[in-house]
């Protein structure tokens, strides 16, 4: 079936491509198959076998990213009577893929990759979400809980640094917190200021030797814990 189903597609894409080759013949608009920039003239029937071969293969891809299922029943040949109907609806996508096969392609390649992007993006709050959430539940368990589990007094009295602004208010939460040790989305969540600037607050306060950083052996997490001078 799958290679009944490639020939289909070929030649399909070979008819368009012969069907646009020759309207741009007898109308002497476009008398050669071009990409839009105009610089990659495809001329005679070498490019239409190319062009045709190239739009038809990629019309699975097209269906897939509209959710189309269309190629999994042709394959799975439950009903012929369905599946040919199937297959002439995908050869049909495929006369017009190569009817416009150089902006097909070009405009198909975009949108895949844009979609490549979003789900990439996705991922990567995901994994992000994944990793806040690991932290705080570290916190909990690994931080060392104190006597008073919301502490209002600072634990370390005489501290070495003098910090106000956004560096004051993450020393604070490592100072006055329930924990002995926290982590950057604890430190987020408590003062409300972004991670990326709780790391660059941190980072400087290691640098100068106020904080002391180490890395959990059971969950890799890291821990930041200010210096008792």
């Amino acid at each position: 079936m799958l290679i009944s189903l490639l020939a289909a597609m070929i030649l399909s894409g070979w008819l368009g491509c012969f069907a646009r080759y020759f309207i741009n013949f007898e109308s002497a608009k476009e008398p050669a198959l071009s990409f839009r920039d105009g610089r990659t003239g495809l001329k005679g029937s070498s490019s239409v076998f190319v062009l045709g071969t190239a739009a038809a293969l990629v019309v699975p891809l097209f269906l897939s990213i509209g959710n189309n299922d269309i190629i999994g029943n042709i394959l799975s040949g439950a009903d012929r009577s369905t599946v040919a109907a199937d297959i002439l609806v995908v050869a049909g996508f495929c006369v017009l893929a190569g009817a416009v096969a150089p902006s097909f392609i070009e405009n198909l390649a975009q949108r895949a990759l844009s979609l490549a992007r979003k789900n990439e993006e996705k991922i990567e709050s995901l994994e992000e979400k994944t990793q806040g959430n690991l932290e705080l539940i570290a916190e909990k368990i690994e931080g060392g809980n104190q006597a008073s589990p919301a502490a209002a007094t600072p634990r370390i009295a005489g501290l070495s640094v003098s910090a106000t602004g956004d560096e004051g208010r993450v020393v604070d939460a490592l100072n006055t917190s329930a924990y002995l040790k926290r982590t950057v989305t604890g430190i987020a969540a408590d003062t409300g200021i972004g991670k990326d600037k709780v790391r660059e607050i941190l980072n400087t306060l290691v640098h100068n030797g106020d904080v002391v950083r180490t890395t959990s052996g059971k969950t890799g997490v890291v821990f930041y814990e200010l210096v008792e001078r």
